[in-house]
């Protein structure tokens, strides 16, 4: 699924999955360093055991551990969830049980307006 996402370079189309997605975002946190997210000492994120995104993931748990992510980021309200005002996050697709195909470029120029927020 192709989405706009905030990078070390500015705004980009990426093509994401669950997988590259945990990973982008603790590229994000750690301020775009890969030592940093091989070195994470936060252990108590639920995106810790799959920052890495190499080896075998249990689907599931990578699944809950994005929905877990998103609940904190929210401050452990469910409603502000499905309320996020930050489509450009790398999880912002897959913070819901089903993934959200409306944030899914499909055609050219579609990334600006979702960017300056006229979706």
């Amino acid at each position: 699924m192709k989405v706009l996402i905030d990078t070390k370079a500015g705004p980009q189309v990426i093509n994401l999955n669950r997988r590259r997605a945990v990973r982008l975002r603790c590229y994000d946190c750690s301020g775009f360093n890969y030592a940093e997210v091989a070195s994470c000492r936060h252990t108590d994120c639920s995106l810790h055991p799959f920052r890495s995104g190499q080896g075998r993931q249990d689907a599931k748990k990578r699944a809950a551990a994005i929905r877990a992510f998103c609940l904190w980021c929210m401050c452990d309200q469910r409603y502000e969830i499905a309320q996020c005002t930050c489509p450009t996050c790398s999880l912002y697709s897959y913070r819901n049980t089903k993934t959200d195909k409306s944030v899914e470029i499909t055609c050219q120029g579609q990334e600006k307006a979702i960017y300056e927020g006229e979706s």
